[in-house]
């Protein structure tokens, strides 16, 4: 009597008789992975290329005087005004519209809107992402002479200097002129650059 074989005796006799495995991974099989795995790799190299190229097209296109001027700070660099000027100056702070630079002899509180470029001892990483905006406006600052009552000399559109007391300031600033009876009116925005001259050291007695 002959005995009922199931499929799979069937096929592992079948197997047995071809001098297969039917358990081994065909060769086929493995190309096909392999080929696989090399475009997958293949793939990823291209991607990351793609990135790194992304970033530094989105660098160069993001460094502008304003984001060399947030990554210089505390450094000393050369500022080039609108005027034709060239400054040597130490950043020491940062505002919405100005930047702010220390010397021995005063502080200066320099409109952005006049440095045309900036000079650096080597390259600074400018990403605009990489500082927080500044915060305060040259109108601020202004403001904080009129309350302390400190003279200044303020640098105007066109090379003219006034120096005495800011009285007043809002559309225009009504300065008291030093050495003069006169009160000059003059409009905020063209003020370029407000200079605080730094009181010597007092003498002890």
């Amino acid at each position: 009597m002959n005995t009922p074989r199931t499929d799979g005796e069937a096929f592992d006799e079948a197997g047995e008789e071809s001098g297969v495995n039917p358990q081994a991974p065909s060769h086929h099989g493995s190309e096909a992975a392999d080929r696989y795995v090399a475009d997958s790799r293949g793939e990823e190299a291209v991607e990351s290329a793609r990135r790194r190229r992304w970033s530094r097209e989105f660098l160069d296109q993001s460094v502008t005087v304003c984001s060399t001027l947030h990554a210089s700070l505390g450094e000393q660099v050369v500022l080039i005004m609108l005027s034709g000027e060239r400054r040597v100056a130490q950043l020491a702070m940062m505002g919405e519209d100005y930047a702010q630079v220390r010397t021995p002899a005063s502080i200066n509180w320099i409109r952005l809107g006049c440095v045309i470029g900036v000079e650096t001892d080597s390259a600074v990483s400018a990403d605009p992402n990489a500082f927080e905006p500044g915060e305060g406006c040259l109108e601020d600052v202004l403001d904080d002479l009129v309350a302390d009552e400190l003279p200044v000399t303020l640098h105007l559109t066109g090379g003219s200097r006034v120096t005495g007391l800011v009285l007043s300031v809002g559309a225009a600033v009504r300065v008291e002129v030093t050495h003069s009876a006169q009160v000059a009116v003059i409009d905020t925005k063209h003020i370029e650059i407000i200079v605080l001259p730094m009181r010597p050291p007092q003498r002890s007695l």
